[in-house]
């Protein structure tokens, strides 16, 4: 699978973006808008009358589709340490539904020239297949086992240099640079840090939007884990919505951060934050600073809208 900027036709956006997809050569994964797609080709025997070549090179169309969107929902992750083929290997009972549901997929194309059926079909990721891939009882399931998780994986470490990113942050590290010129102070670290905590706590956030561009070995995944550096998990938890989850999904992803910054899923005040690591080895487990992390537990708007699935990940393209 190839991971691409890639401009949908099939089906309409909520703007006109570059899309985070995993691309296979019968479909893929559209990982912003949260669906699977797969194409299918038909063609009918010979001998037959116009019309009966029609019907039965589209039959044939719908099922080779069916068959490649399965093969391609298997490559779904839910999250670290569950992806969909797995999981329908492990249980019968969802080998069948998950079947069911790719047998109700939408028919976005459908197209017919010189005796050969084109149909494009595809499933969204949240709704009835993550309820059946991530039940309300994994959630806390999950958060139960995690401290065991923890014994038996290998610790990985990252490093991350001091680089400003963009021309708004740039004048805002003038504009700190001026400021310390004319307030020489023995204990900037303490003003600063009052100052910040004073906007994070007062500020009304929309979201929460985390930049993952830097860090090459996360895996995309529906429900990934935001966790501290200790391990702590920030997000899904507790007190995360089941059903915010399952209907929007965990997370939604872009290719940029000044995009990401007007997704309607964060918009349009997002607490900004970056991920310096996967968490050991666990690929769909990103790490944040302790620092970031305790941000985010005195911002109450971001909680409230991180708890409803307000997150979005910007990764490398």
């Amino acid at each position: 699978m190839k991971l691409i900027m890639h401009f949908l036709l099939l089906w309409p956006l909520s703007a006109a973006a570059k899309d985070v997809v995993v691309q296979t050569s019968a479909g893929g994964i559209n990982w912003s808008q949260g669906i699977v797609y797969a194409n299918g080709y038909g063609t009918a025997k010979p001998g037959l009358s116009s019309a009966q070549k029609r019907i039965l090179a589209r039959r044939a169309a719908v099922v080779d589709a069916q068959r490649n969107l399965l093969e391609i929902t298997k490559g779904v992750r839910i999250n670290s340490v569950i992806k969909t083929g797995q999981a329908m290997k492990e249980s019968p009972e969802i080998t069948t539904r998950v079947a069911g549901i790719i047998k109700g997929a939408q028919i976005t194309r459908d197209h017919y020239q010189n005796e050969i059926a084109n149909i494009t079909m595809s499933m969204p990721i949240s709704g009835k297949f993550l309820r059946t891939m991530y039940p309300a009882d994994d959630l806390a399931f999950e958060n139960s086992l995690d401290h065991i998780l923890d014994f038996i994986i290998t610790p990985a470490r990252a490093s991350e240099s001091f680089v400003i990113s963009d021309e708004p942050e740039a004048n805002a590290y003038r504009k700190l640079i001026e400021w310390m010129q004319q307030n020489a102070s023995t204990d900037l670290k303490t003003i600063l840090n009052d100052a910040v905590v004073q906007y994070e706590t007062s500020a009304k956030f929309s979201g929460l939007l985390i930049d993952a561009s830097s860090v090459p070995s996360f895996e995309l995944a529906t429900i990934p884990k935001i966790r501290d550096e200790t391990g702590e998990i920030l997000y899904p938890s507790d007190n995360t919505s089941y059903d915010d989850i399952v209907n929007k999904r965990g997370v939604t992803y872009d290719f940029d951060l000044h995009d990401a910054i007007r997704n309607q899923r964060v918009a349009a005040t997002p607490f900004i934050i970056k991920a310096v690591s996967t968490y050991k080895s666990l690929p769909s487990d990103l790490t944040i600073t302790n620092a970031d992390a305790d941000k985010i537990k005195q911002s109450q708007s971001t909680i409230v809208a991180m708890n409803k699935a307000g997150v979005l990940i910007v990764v490398a393209s």
